[in-house]
């Protein structure tokens, strides 16, 4: 019986953790000063992220991995010209589509200032926007919450 009872506490925990990290996540977007220009009238990802980030080196196999799932678009801010950025890709094994942003104006023309950047739009407005280290799990809820 009480093997029964964590589990439902775990599971209770579970749900509230992810009803209130959303919500705090939600009130963050509201603050950032990203338009709906970036999501470019269409329903997605857009992972603003950098070679040199170290963060981003542990969050960009997540979005690669969501990438199979989601139409993702990532940015390469301040990471040196294509072929660099190209190589550094095929070299972690990412598979997203990607943009180069060689000296950041794109990032900077958007608002974003901090990298690992993720956005999720739906019909051309940003829905959520998070920055920091996102979990494949984390990303995929997310991805199917606000941009489906």
């Amino acid at each position: 019986m009480k093997v029964k009872m964590y589990i439902k506490e775990a599971l209770v925990f579970g749900v509230l953790f992810v009803v209130i990290s959303s919500a705090v996540s939600i009130y963050r977007t509201s603050q950032m000063q990203i338009g709906d220009a970036v999501c470019q009238k269409r329903s997605g990802i857009v992972y603003f992220w950098a070679t040199w980030c170290p963060v981003c080196k542990m969050t960009s196999p997540n979005v690669s991995r969501i990438s199979e799932e989601f139409v993702v678009l990532g940015i390469a801010v301040r990471s040196g010209e294509r072929e660099k950025v190209q190589a550094y890709m095929q070299e972690h094994d990412l598979h997203f589509a990607n943009r180069n942003d060689f000296d950041g104006t794109t990032a900077a023309g958007y608002g974003v200032n901090v990298f690992p950047t993720i956005v999720f739009c739906k019909n051309g407005h940003v829905k959520m926007a998070e920055v920091g280290y996102m979990s494949t799990l984390g990303l995929w809820l997310r991805a199917w919450l606000f941009t489906s």
